[in-house]
């Protein structure tokens, strides 16, 4: 007994908190990997990482009837007990507290619990409201009504340092120092996950887990509280949110391992996005940025210019695979809102399904927020219910059946992707959504369920952060835009940091339409502007992972560069990955030290146990050296790597003592190197350099297999028939003398490819 008060005494003053009672009670929980928490009989924890503590809570608080019941007296804290359970995410011990406060219409009972798991480094932090609760409703969307979790900004300057997702396409991701004072954190209706770690990058990542529409974090007076949005008006009986705290080592690697515990509670798997149509193969987009948005052939409505691109695209051997069309082909009411999503005869004179079979190509369509005059809300004669606010001129869809008739009809046109754009603005703009805990995550449930029971998928476009957790509920949602709308020489092509978070919720980062060639004249929208930096976009599109859709007016696409995405059928040659900023990037970014002063971003292709990875560098200012293992591949042992621009006179090591070191670059001049190991048979020992022609020089989509014999390596090759693939290798013996190989690909559209002989064989 004695000891135990000793180590509750002194967690207590670590904690800068000293019990009173004359029994100290404490819970001591510890996950793997060096997570913990500490929670006090009084209701206040903390977190710790290695025995040290990251995170003091401060007080929980509850909007009830109009008064804040606070954990510092007027909450009433009734009992604490403990246990284990067991849930899809694994084994946990809790501590739960009960709340009793008295409000104005009585005595409410509100629980909270906090849930540490003993095989992964996770914390679950729940709200629990047994009782209806009213008058929660501060008046203020940006801050919140009920907090549990509360965290204390604190610490000193250098110690911790902080990544904060938030913003429209998550485009405001602040990074900074974790420390008392820090005021540049994202917060309110568009903050999002937070990421705090340590200079040797132990990272904890801090984010709703539950209910994500609606729950929120506000910054106030030093303090993180985490509950939900202050604008919902009352809270149900048996609602529950919670927020979760994650560990993990490296940046990168925390993120990835919390969207990884967040899809296993959810049950989504990356699979279904790495199988959608449209974010494999090749489109073309009509959307803000491209040639031909609002704007037409002269003389010439949108079914006619389309065909012509399709025609164009045919004589030039351009595997466009599918089509885009944006917000112009529908009806739109008043406020811009959508009253009819049908196309206007018009634009589509024959309608989309004579467009589909005269293009032979399915069709990925954009949709924007509901007007008040929609035509299928039954207020206004339709058949379905939507929660219509004629104050703001805005609707909601609040019936399954809704979508499930929207897009069953929209499958006889070859609708193969819904593109839900204008997220932010659908719920920002409505009463319902931003006082009512359910509306805007049964709209996109409903949605969702919709696409899943159509066999199509859904494109998220201007997400707030809330939307990029909520897709984890999705199975249909496989990709969301990674940034803000493409318009020629802008930097939205800056998506390194963005796509971290998507692609650990399951999702493809797609970068938005890009032009091939600098100038596309005769478009008024566009008189001015150029594109100075086509190589970067096509780069940065094609290493995303996502769909790849250039928007070129006819006459204008430079061929050679579009088709060093893809292969002739269309099929994107990607990387196992999405490209990400490097932990080294960041970690310059938060402390201004300790990385490289620019964009350096990596990504891999795991092929029959081999990693090939790929470095992309952009607006280095001063040379630094990235090693394997900073670059996010593992130790890489007898590898070498190359530079896209001179790949066989670049050739050096590259290994934990052989770090790359990128001169200084800009847009124009970045720097690209891929990695490549030493593959040994018989006495031989050979260098894949891959497919020099493509952005990734050895892909999964083309490399099926690479198998060893003891006089050969056999490389398994797929591609549109008739293709010629042609790849390069070289032997460690004489690096100055490459091998290049060529097969055709034979009706079976796989071939495979002897190294030693130098032949091809039918597969």
């Amino acid at each position: 007994m004695a000891g135990h008060l000793l180590r509750c005494f002194v967690l207590s003053l670590l904690l800068g908190v000293i019990l009173q009672s004359a029994v100290c009670k404490a819970y001591d929980f510890n996950s793997t990997d060096g997570l913990s928490t500490h929670v006090s009989n009084d209701g206040r924890h903390a977190v710790l990482i290695n025995n040290t503590v990251w995170l003091n809570s401060a007080k929980t608080f509850f909007f009830i009837d109009g008064t804040r019941y606070s954990s510092d007296g007027s909450l009433n804290l009734t009992s604490t007990s403990s246990g284990d359970g067991r849930d899809v995410l694994g084994k946990f011990q809790y501590v739960a507290m009960v709340w009793k406060p008295y409000t104005k219409t009585g005595q409410k009972e509100i629980k909270t619990v906090v849930k540490t798991y003993s095989d992964l480094p996770l914390i679950v932090y729940e709200q629990n409201f047994p009782d209806t609760l009213e008058g929660t409703n501060i008046g203020f969307p940006d801050g919140v009504c009920t907090a549990f979790p509360a965290f204390k900004v604190e610490g000193q300057k250098g110690d911790r340092g902080y990544m904060s997702y938030g913003g429209l396409f998550l485009r405001d991701t602040k990074l900074g120092m974790f420390a008392d004072g820090t005021t540049e954190i994202n917060f309110g209706l568009y903050g999002g996950p937070l990421a705090i770690f340590d200079k040797t990058l132990n990272t904890m990542v801090i984010s709703p887990f539950a209910e994500f529409m609606v729950g929120s974090v506000q910054l106030l007076d030093g303090v993180l509280n985490y509950g939900l949005i202050g604008s919902i008006d009352h809270i149900p009986a048996s609602f529950r949110f919670r927020t979760a705290v994650y560990y993990g080592k490296g940046i990168n690697e925390a993120i990835l391992g919390f969207g990884d515990a967040l899809m296993t509670k959810y049950g989504k798997q990356k699979h279904l996005m790495k199988s959608d149509f449209t974010v494999n193969y090749l489109g073309y987009w009509t959307d803000n940025g491209a040639y031909y948005y609002y704007n037409t052939e002269p003389d010439k409505n949108y079914e006619d210019t389309l065909i012509d691109v399709k025609n164009y695209a045919d004589s030039l051997s351009i595997p466009y695979r599918y089509m885009q069309i944006d917000s112009w082909w529908y009806y739109k009411g008043l406020n811009g809102g959508v009253k009819n999503w049908t196309a206007r005869p018009d634009i589509f004179p024959n309608g989309l399904q004579y467009l589909s079979k005269k293009t032979q190509l399915p069709i990925a369509a954009h949709n924007r927020w509901w007007t008040y005059t929609a035509v299928y809300a039954k207020v206004n004669g339709g058949k379905y219910n939507f929660i219509v606010e004629r104050d703001d001129g805005h609707s909601i869809p609040q019936d399954a059946e809704f979508w499930d008739y929207l897009l069953a009809t929209s499958r006889e046109w070859q609708l193969i992707m819904y593109e839900q754009d204008w997220l932010n603005h659908e719920f920002e703009h409505m009463h319902a959504t931003l006082q009512n805990v359910s509306v805007a995550r049964d709209w996109l449930l409903q949605m969702g369920s919709g696409a899943s029971k159509n066999d199509m998928t859904v494109q998220y476009c201007m997400p707030m952060p809330r939307h990029v957790l909520q897709s984890v509920e999705i199975p249909s949602v496989t990709q969301i835009r990674a940034s803000d709308d493409y318009q020629p020489g802008n930097d939205q092509w800056k998506i390194g940091i963005s796509s971290i978070l998507h692609y650990a919720l399951g999702l493809a980062p797609f970068k938005d339409t890009f032009w091939t060639v600098p100038a596309q004249t005769g478009n008024p929208r566009y008189k001015h502007k150029t594109e100075p930096y086509v190589e970067l976009q096509s780069v940065v599109t094609s290493l995303s992972t996502g769909p790849v859709g250039p928007s070129d007016k006819i006459g204008f696409t430079n061929t050679s560069l579009l088709m060093r995405c893809c292969n002739t059928d269309g099929l994107i040659l990607k990387s196992s990955k999405p490209v990400t900023a490097i932990d080294l990037q960041l970690k310059q970014a938060a402390f201004g030290s300790g990385g490289p002063d620019g964009e350096v971003w990596s990504t891999y292709s795991d092929i029959a146990g081999y990693r090939f990875g790929t470095l992309l560098w952009v607006n280095v200012k001063t040379p630094y050296p990235i090693t394997p293992q900073q670059a996010g591949f593992g130790k890489l042992y007898s590898s070498y790597a190359f530079s896209d621009r001179d790949p066989v006179k670049t050739l050096v090591k590259f290994d934990e003592e052989n770090p790359l070191n990128q001169h200084k670059c800009g847009k124009a001049d970045f720097g690209l190197w891929h990695s490549v190991s030493e593959i040994k048979f018989g006495s031989k020992t050979v260098l894949i350099l891959g497919e020099l022609s493509k952005w990734v020089k050895m892909s999964p989509q083309r490399v099926l297999d690479i198998t060893i014999f003891p006089g050969d390596v056999v490389l398994t090759l797929q591609g549109g028939v008739n293709e010629v693939i042609e790849f390069t290798v070289v032997y460690t013996d004489d690096l100055t003398s490459p091998h290049q190989i060529k097969c055709t690909v034979p009706e079976s559209g796989r071939v495979l490819m002897q190294l030693s002989t130098e032949e091809c064989d039918i597969y």
